[in-house]
């Protein structure tokens, strides 16, 4: 697959098999992370696996999935296999403001993810705060974004924009992403 057709592919998963990633896949989207563009080469992020069933488990109660959906969260037997936490190293860039650093990690940790087959929802619903605690993350570290992973159980494609932005699920399931035109978007001086 190449980049083109990797962005062309990619939408938001929010339903997964309950099959294990392999650590080393998990391993290889942070390691694509760590090497993505970063303002003044500041590289102020750090990452962290979250792959075990019952630290899953506590996770999954602080985040918030699909605001569009009538029924968009995961049930149990759907959740995420695993996450990699986004987190801001104070140390390396004390101002805070992580989200375009996180932003280009997390948009190459998700095209990354399509080339192993791999489904993600970018979470940024979420209780910052808690997942702290929960992780027992050291004070310098500041949770920015969570990245949920699993093996696809659903479909989600892009549709021509209409007259919503809001994505929908059709009768089969697959979930519906408008997206608006080239025409519209590409403007010309």
């Amino acid at each position: 697959m190449n980049v083109y057709d990797a962005i062309m592919t990619r939408r938001t998963i929010r339903k997964f098999e309950q099959k294990k990633i392999d650590r080393e896949k998990l391993i290889k989207l942070i390691d694509c992370a760590r090497v993505a563009a970063y303002g003044a080469n500041m590289q102020p992020l750090k990452f962290t696996v979250i792959d075990d069933k019952e630290m899953l488990k506590k996770i999954y109660p602080l985040t918030k999935w699909a605001g569009a959906l009538t029924d968009g969260a995961p049930k149990e037997n759907e959740r995420p296999t695993a996450y990699i936490a986004v987190l801001g190293d104070k140390n390396i860039k004390n101002n805070g403001g992580f989200e375009v650093e996180a932003g280009a990690a997390v948009t190459t940790m998700m095209l990354e993810a399509v080339e192993m087959g791999l489904g993600c929802c970018w979470l940024g619903a979420i209780n910052r705060d808690s997942i702290k605690k929960t992780l027992a993350t050291p004070e310098n570290l500041d949770i920015i974004y969570l990245l949920a992973l699993g093996y696809p159980m659903q479909k989600s494609r892009m549709t021509e924009l209409t007259d919503s932005i809001k994505y929908y699920e059709s009768d089969d399931g697959t979930i519906n992403v408008p997206k608006r035109p080239l025409k519209e978007v590409l403007v010309e001086f």
